[in-house]
C-alpha cells in the first residue's frame, strides 16, 4: 500500500525539501518516485530514490545514463531530472534504475504536445543566407553543440530557478516557426519583453561557459548549473560576464537587446537539461518545488 512521504535532501550547502503522494519498492529497503509517469514533448519530472545507503545506483534514459546527485541524509536519497526534447518521438519508453547491478525498468509515456505556431517577417538576408553567412552558422552551430556534449558537472544550485527578466512572454516555447512563409525549427526557449538596456539576471547559481556573438543568437551567455543542466540569454546589448566566471542567481550578467536574428529588443531564454529542449517555465515550475 502506497503512503505519502516526506523527504530531505541534504546537500553540503543546503536543505531540500521534497513533498511528494507515495513510493514504490525497487527492494525491501529501496523505494523510488516519479513526480510524474508522463512527459509532454519539451517537458521534465523528477526522480527520487530514497534507502540507497551502502548502494551502487545509476539511472539510464534513453541510452544515456542521467547524473545523480546524492544525499548526506539518513538512509541515503538521491535524485535525477529526466527530460523529453521538443522533437522526441511520442511513445512508451523507460527510467533504468541499476541498483547494485539489477535493472529496474519504470514505464514513461511520452505524449505529444501542439505549441502552435508563429509567423515572423524578417529581412530575407536573414533568412535565405549567402555562402558566407551559412559557413559561419555552421560553425557557430558546431561551438554551441559541442557544450552539451560535456560530461556533467557537480550540481551548483540548492534553490529553484527564475526567471531573468521580469516580462511579458511574447514568445512561447516549442511552436512551429514560419519565417517569411518557409518552415523552421520550432522555438527552443521563450521570448521576453524587454526594453533595450534592461538588466539580465543569472536564472541560478553555475559556471558561464560560453560567451559570444552569434549569427542567430546575438550577443549570447550560456551558463552551466551542473547535472547536465543549462541556461541560455540571447540578443543581448552587452555581456557583463566572460567564460569561466562564476555567477550566483540574480547577479546582472548583461543587458537585453536586439543583436542577432530579432525583430526588435527582447530576451530569449532558454534551458537544456540532459542536451533535451525543455520548456523554461515549466523547468521553473518544477524546481519551485524546492523549499
Amino acid at each position: 500500500m502506497n503512503r505519502g512521504v516526506i523527504f530531505i535532501i541534504i546537500i553540503s550547502f543546503g536543505l531540500w525539501l521534497f513533498v511528494f503522494p507515495g513510493d514504490d519498492c525497487l527492494s525491501s529497503s529501496v523505494s523510488y518516485k516519479l513526480s510524474s509517469h508522463e512527459i509532454p514533448q519539451g517537458g521534465i519530472i523528477t526522480l527520487k530514490v530514497i534507502g540507497i545507503k551502502n548502494s551502487s545506483i545509476k539511472v539510464l534514459w534513453m541510452g544515456k545514463e542521467l547524473p545523480v546527485s546524492l544525499s548526506e541524509g539518513k538512509g541515503g536519497s538521491c535524485f535525477s531530472l529526466v527530460s523529453a526534447d521538443l522533437m522526441t518521438e511520442p511513445g512508451r519508453y523507460f527510467v533504468k534504475i541499476r541498483l547494485d547491478g539489477n535493472d529496474n525498468n519504470i514505464p514513461i509515456n511520452v505524449v505529444a504536445k501542439d505549441y502552435g505556431v508563429r509567423r515572423l517577417k524578417l529581412p530575407d538576408r536573414m533568412v535565405r543566407l549567402s555562402k558566407k553567412d551559412l559557413e559561419r552558422v555552421k560553425r557557430e552551430s558546431k561551438i554551441i553543440n559541442q557544450i552539451w556534449q560535456l560530461p556533467p558537472s557537480p550540481l551548483m544550485w540548492d534553490e529553484g530557478f527564475q526567471l531573468p527578466i521580469n516580462g511579458e512572454i511574447i514568445g512561447q516555447f516549442g511552436r512551429r516557426s514560419i519565417i517569411n512563409g518557409l518552415p523552421r525549427s520550432p522555438h527552443s526557449g521563450v521570448d521576453i519583453r524587454a526594453p533595450e538596456g534592461t538588466p539580465v539576471r543569472a536564472s541560478n547559481s553555475g559556471e558561464v561557459v560560453l560567451c559570444g556573438n552569434f549569427f542567430f543568437s546575438g550577443k549570447s551567455i550560456i551558463i552551466n548549473h551542473g547535472m547536465w543542466v543549462y541556461s541560455m540569454y540571447f540578443h543581448l546589448s552587452k555581456i557583463l560576464v566572460h567564460e569561466g566566471m562564476r555567477v550566483k542567481k540574480g547577479e546582472i550578467i548583461g543587458y537585453s537587446g536586439s543583436t542577432g536574428r530579432a525583430t526588435g529588443p527582447h530576451l530569449h531564454f532558454g534551458i537544456r537539461v540532459n542536451g533535451s529542449r525543455v520548456d523554461p517555465l515549466l523547468f521553473i515550475k518544477l524546481t519551485g518545488m524546492l523549499k
